[in-house]
């Protein structure tokens, strides 16, 4: 289904509809595959967290600056959507979403040090 944008003028709708009819997509509806999440920062993020708890950088340090990166990386993407939501009276709603991004971000950001610390241990078997 195309994204649309209530701003957006009604030339950029009528390419997204003809794009989309012929087969052509959104590039970010593409599925995620290797070498695309290569060129993602948050992939990055996670490697370089991981690697950090391999290496024995505690928990304190790679956690909350995993989350913080994360969560720089996220949370813009929202705000377009807040203007939107307080129209139709769906701030609760936006605000679970939020919610939901943030615990998702804490739980990625442990599972990456989880993962680090799990390698360095069978390394060392």
């Amino acid at each position: 289904m195309p994204k649309f944008d209530d701003a957006a003028p009604l030339s950029t709708i009528a390419e997204t509809r003809h794009r989309t009819r012929h087969g052509m997509t959104d590039p970010d509806d593409a599925p995620v595959t290797f070498l695309r999440a290569l060129r993602s920062a948050e992939f990055w993020l996670l490697f370089v967290a991981a690697l950090a708890a391999g290496f024995g950088v505690s928990a304190m340090i790679t956690i909350p600056a995993t989350l913080a990166g994360l969560l720089m990386s996220s949370l813009p993407k929202y705000i377009p959507l807040h203007a939107r939501a307080k129209a139709v009276g769906a701030d609760v709603a936006f605000w679970a979403m939020i919610l939901s991004s943030i615990l998702i971000c804490t739980a990625t950001s442990i599972a990456a040090h989880v993962v680090g610390r799990l390698t360095w241990w069978l390394w060392g078997l």
